[in-house]
């Protein structure tokens, strides 16, 4: 009987002994956890709050401030002109003269006020930004087509070096490729270079997809050695000739038979940066 209550007692012991094992290990545990958590937490709420370095201009090529743009009215026969706009609206010249200028280019993609290359560095690689200043519009009313206002736009197109590099030879047709754009509008502020840049480094550091739109810039030389050439424009498979030119010419592809920018190789090679 006392070796049946020993061998109870033994057995009843080294229970205990193993549930307080046990329990030792799970303290330490959970003492282990809590010093890892209180370490992360350290870490995150202990690190600095600090800014993203900010982006400048390394260089900046001359401007294009002048162009003739030209368009050929198939149901006139006959080629019609303005100065860095591109329409085939012959009642600008007359009819509506009023309204060229601000107004007009407003409703055009294809028109500038000037037009320059610049560098800039991020992160080690070199990339060159062609700078369009051009004139744009909307309707206050849109569903009604009402009080249309107009204001200056600042847009960007990013170019790799390899990209870029097209210019330095233009013979035939070259077509600069890229996916990288940013726009600046300034109704009733002035452009703001710094914001500018700011854009341009939060676009580089985003990986863009295949489906992101891809904006094409081309350029030929003619056969008397004057530069023909399109603003940068996401152009479609649909023929602007097909509607109205004035609010489908962000749709359409571009034509050099019917259609262009003209100027001297000296004044288009001013905004190229060698």
């Amino acid at each position: 009987m006392e070796t049946r209550d020993h061998f109870k007692n033994e057995a009843k012991l080294k229970s205990q002994t193993s549930k307080k094992k046990k329990c030792r290990i799970m303290k330490l545990k959970l003492a282990f956890i809590t010093l890892l958590m209180t370490s992360s937490l350290l870490q995150v709420f202990g690190q600095e709050r600090v800014n993203r370095e900010k982006l400048s201009f390394d260089t900046t090529s001359g401007t294009l401030a002048k162009a003739t743009g030209w368009a050929y009215n198939s149901t006139l026969g006959e080629w019609i002109d303005y100065e860095n706009v591109i329409s085939g609206i012959r009642d600008y010249k007359d009819k509506y003269k009023s309204l060229q200028g601000e107004w007009m280019m407003s409703k055009i993609s294809q028109n500038f006020l000037k037009v320059q290359t610049k560098t800039v560095t991020y992160k080690g690689t070199k990339y060159y930004v062609l700078v369009v200043d051009k004139w744009s519009g909307r309707y206050k009313y849109p569903a009604i087509q009402e009080d249309w206002y107009t204001f200056n736009q600042t847009i960007g197109y990013i170019y790799t070096e390899q990209e870029y590099q097209k210019l330095q030879n233009i013979e035939g047709l070259k077509e600069l490729k890229t996916q990288y754009m940013v726009t600046i509008e300034t109704r009733y502020e002035k452009y703001d270079e710094t914001t500018f840049l700011d854009l341009i480094q939060t676009v580089l550091s985003k990986e863009k997809s295949k489906d992101s739109r891809e904006y094409t810039f081309p350029v030929m030389k003619s056969k008397e050695g004057a530069i023909r050439f399109y603003l940068p424009e996401y152009f479609s498979t649909w023929s602007k000739y097909d509607f109205e030119p004035e609010y489908f010419s962000t749709w359409s592809k571009y034509d050099f038979e019917k259609e262009y920018f003209e100027t001297e190789f000296d004044s288009f090679s001013s905004i190229i940066i060698r």
